[in-house]
């Protein structure tokens, strides 16, 4: 029998030979101008309304998991997840939680040297909506295991929510980040290490922003190329506009050097007259770099939105900022993902039609700042809405899913897809 030692071991040399393999590739894509959309896929259809997906790739099994906040007849939520398989097909689904207190806002990332997944999840401890702390839960890879029930991540006398979770390969552990709601107080931003086999280094957390403004909307992503974090959210400034900010943090979650000018801790990753909301995170490792994409009013005072994003280099400095989407109508709730690979991006966000109603749109786009066209992901129906993506990024290509209104009827369910891309290489004359 193989020890788990021998198996991590593998596991690891297998993990870090797809990063060679992507690493010493010198073939540079020179446009991304084609994508392939596949079916629609209905993930879950229950008689809940379902809210708040996010998505993890299981590099191991070639399978993704998603994962959503059920909002029951009677005002009951809970967190459920669905299996689906490299190629779309619907595997094992299940409740996640074992406590029996209302849940939400969860975020799943995937371990795959023990084979397993961390969902984290605002969890209302003392069942009258006084107290959210921050829960979690291994998942292993097939289904939940009873004996690996909830865990408290964050507990304290104040209310946490939207966590995020990342996973450091090199380090063998999670990064969860929250904000913290404080009554009275500004809200601000924190963290807590979670080693993969269970349990935490010492102290119970520890805040990455905070100050007199309120924070809030914060993602997390890893970078695999220097065993490190850059944790961003949205901080409030002059004029009751927004910014984007964020920490770049080493494997232990101190703060390093970035932005411009460099500077340890926070930095500012947008600071224009506009509001710059909700960001989104992800890193490609290949490149050693980071992207950053929100919505901006454009100086219509939230009257409309627009997509933008703007690349760092692994040092955090930020690069060039590209418009990503811009109509008369708004684009919101972008999320960002990076393939597996570490060699390209998509982002994903909801779009308003003509007739009011909400699609999905998307766009690619390459580490060396070369982007692809906006295509339409999946649109309105019935003046039914597709709202709030979220992204992973695979080995193949991508799955994206959506909060999807019932067409004719009142529930909203999860719908996705997968998404591929065409990447035309330079001719090589010998």
């Amino acid at each position: 029998m193989v020890s788990l030692t021998r198996k991590r071991r593998f596991l690891r040399s297998i993990f870090l030979l797809f990063a060679v393999i992507a690493l010493s590739s010198t073939a540079q894509a020179q446009s991304t101008d084609a994508s392939i959309i596949g079916p629609e896929i209905t993930i879950s259809a229950l008689a809940s309304d379902e809210w708040s997906p996010d998505i993890a790739y299981n590099s191991v099994h070639n399978e993704y998991l998603v994962v959503w906040e059920n909002v029951w007849p009677g005002g009951h939520k809970d967190i459920y997840a669905q299996r689906l398989s490299g190629d779309g097909r619907l595997l094992s689904w299940f409740a996640v939680a074992t406590n029996t207190n209302k849940q939400m806002n969860p975020s799943v990332a995937y371990d795959p040297i023990h084979d397993r997944y961390l969902v984290v999840f605002a969890y209302d401890y003392y069942g009258n909506d006084s107290d959210w702390d921050i829960n979690g839960r291994f998942i292993p890879w097939d289904g939940p295991d009873p004996s690996l029930v909830d865990f408290g991540i964050c507990t304290w006398d104040s209310n946490q929510r939207r966590p995020a979770v990342a996973f450091a390969y090199t380090e063998e552990e999670f990064l969860v980040t929250w904000t913290n709601t404080p009554a009275g107080q500004p809200t601000y931003i924190s963290a807590r290490r979670v080693f993969a086999g269970g349990g935490f280094p010492p102290g119970d957390g520890f805040t990455v922003s905070s100050g007199p403004e309120n924070r809030d909307f914060q993602d997390v992503a890893y970078n695999l190329a220097r065993n490190e974090y850059l944790v961003t959210w949205d901080v409030e400034s002059a004029g009751d506009s927004l910014n984007i900010a964020g920490v770049r943090l080493n494997a232990m979650g101190q703060p390093l050097l970035g932005g411009d000018p460099y500077a340890i801790g926070e930095f500012t990753i947008a600071g224009w007259p506009d509001s710059e909301e909700r960001p989104a995170v992800a890193a490609c490792f290949t490149a050693d770099q980071y992207m950053v994409a929100w919505q901006s009013d454009v100086g219509t005072g939230g009257t409309d939105y627009a997509i933008y994003a703007r690349y760092l280099d692994g040092e955090a400095h930020p690069g060039s900022v590209h418009l990503i989407s811009n109509t008369p109508a708004p684009q919101l709730y972008v999320d960002i993902s990076c393939d597996f690979l570490g060699k390209k991006y998509f982002l994903a966000w909801q779009d308003k039609y003509v007739g009011g109603e909400y699609g999905i749109w998307g766009r690619f786009a390459l580490p060396n700042t070369t982007l692809g066209p906006e295509f339409e992901v999946v649109g309105p129906r019935h003046q039914a809405d597709r709202e709030f993506p979220a992204v992973a990024g695979g080995k193949a290509g991508f799955l994206a899913a959506w909060e999807h209104d019932r067409d004719g009827g009142t529930n909203k369910d999860l719908h996705g897809r997968l998404l591929a891309y065409l990447m035309y290489l330079p001719a090589i004359v010998k």
